[in-house]
């Protein structure tokens, strides 16, 4: 038995097709991707939150929208539509409520006096003062009185001064 010969109960280990690993690991893959499947699948939904966008508008340009107000209560004025009496308290609305929404000045509920002491406090009200200071006389007086029409023209400049002017 010395020579290399193999008895005849003992056989020679039997050669397998490489085919049978590959079909072993394909099933194994094939149930590994059945399991993930069933579990993605039938698990339950998170539900779909949605988050609300705040409406935001469009940006005005106010400066633009109030000198319109002006040449519009000029015209209403030239034309007759509007005693300049009444265009005066209409210039003066516009001009305060212009500084009052581009700053925190609330200069839309100030009467002159509280203008005049806020110069102090906040030199970019002088413009508005001084505006004001024009356009109160006539606006509160009567036509003969406070001379409306004639002191007109230098309200409608110093309106859009503090318009333009704002900061």
């Amino acid at each position: 038995m010395r020579g290399g010969s193999v008895p005849e109960e003992f056989q020679q280990p039997i050669a397998h097709s490489g085919w049978w690993l590959v079909l072993a690991l394909a099933l194994l893959a094939a149930v590994a991707l059945y399991y993930l499947a069933v579990i993605l699948l039938t698990r339950e939904r998170r539900p779909v939150v949605e988050v609300e966008v705040p409406w935001v508008p469009e940006p005005r340009d106010l400066r633009a929208e109030h000198l319109a107000e002006i040449d519009r209560i000029e015209r209403s004025v030239h034309r007759g539509d509007v005693p300049a009496r009444v265009g005066h308290q209409h210039l003066s609305r516009t001009v305060r409520d212009y500084v009052a929404e581009v700053s925190q000045i609330p200069a839309d509920k100030m009467v002159l006096a509280d203008l005049k002491a806020t110069v102090r406090s906040d030199p970019r009200t002088r413009p508005l003062a001084m505006a004001v200071e024009v356009m109160y006389p006539p606006a509160f007086a009567s036509e003969e009185e406070g001379k409306a029409a004639e002191r007109f023209p230098e309200a409608l400049d110093r309106a859009r001064q503090v318009v333009t002017t704002w900061t």
